[in-house]
This record gives C-alpha cells, structure tokens and sequence, in this order.
C-alpha cells in the first residue's frame, strides 16, 4: 500500500503469502517456530537482497521485522522475516525428485515455513521492485 494524504490508501502489489508449519500448532501464533505469524503491525529493520542465513537458514532476498510478542502476553517470537526459498544470490537450488530443498520453490507447500512469512519467488522479485520504485515501508501489518 502507498499513504496518499487526505485520500484512501493506494493498493500498489497484493501476494499470497504462508506463515506457519501446518502441523498441529501451524495456527497458533503463540507456537513458536511452528505457528503463523503473530497479528499486528510490525516496524520493518532492515532489507537485504542477498541475505546469508547459512546452511538451511534464510536466504536470498528478505525483509527482517522486529520480534513480536504474542496473544498470550509472554511468548516472543523472534528473527522474523519475509523471504521465499532461494540461495543467497537469488538463484534456485535444482530439483531433487521426491525431496524438498529449502532453497527451490516447489510448489503450495513450500508456503509452509517456521514462523516466518513466505512468498514464491516471483513475488518477492515484485515486491522489491515496487518498494525500490515507492520506497521502502517502515512497518509491515499482518492480518491473517
């Protein structure tokens, strides 16, 4: 969204995005490392287009936000980002049949993620593209 003074907000991208495990505690944001993302508005730290999270951490273009605190009042979940399944340079890993790499995008299940938000490939390509054209937000909100 781009802030238009005295005016309604202007929709610039929209994405499918996935946060959670699927697994029994996938809804509950207060399951850390399992659950969706907390909602709430969250102030955006920084972004880097060539993050390196190490072996089967997050890579490649990536926004980190600040830690937030969930419904419950005392769980935090914390090293949160917006990121997709890549290397750190951008590029995808090769397709390994019947395994899924964290750095290929496969498919609707690699939505799937730790607590984090997802987006395929394509549209994080977008979504740095819109905010280098716009500007970069200061806060993300997320509303599930």
């Amino acid at each position: 969204m781009r802030s238009i003074p005295d005016a309604k907000d202007e929709v610039l991208a929209k994405y499918r995005a996935g946060s959670g495990d699927e697994g029994p505690n996938g809804k509950d944001e207060c399951a850390s490392s399992q659950g969706w993302l907390p909602n709430g508005t969250y102030q955006v730290l920084a972004h880097d287009a060539h993050y390196n999270g190490g072996d089967l951490g997050v890579n490649g273009k990536v926004i980190h936000v600040e830690d937030k605190v969930c419904e419950n009042g005392r769980t935090t979940r914390a090293e949160l980002f917006v990121h997709s399944e890549m290397w750190p340079e951008g590029s995808q890993a090769s397709r390994q049949p019947g395994e899924d790499s964290p750095y290929r995008w496969d498919g609707s299940g690699d939505y799937r993620s730790l607590g984090c938000i997802k987006l395929k490939p394509a549209d994080i390509d977008n979504l740095f593209t819109q905010a280098g054209r716009y500007g970069w937000p200061d806060e993300l909100k997320v509303v599930s």
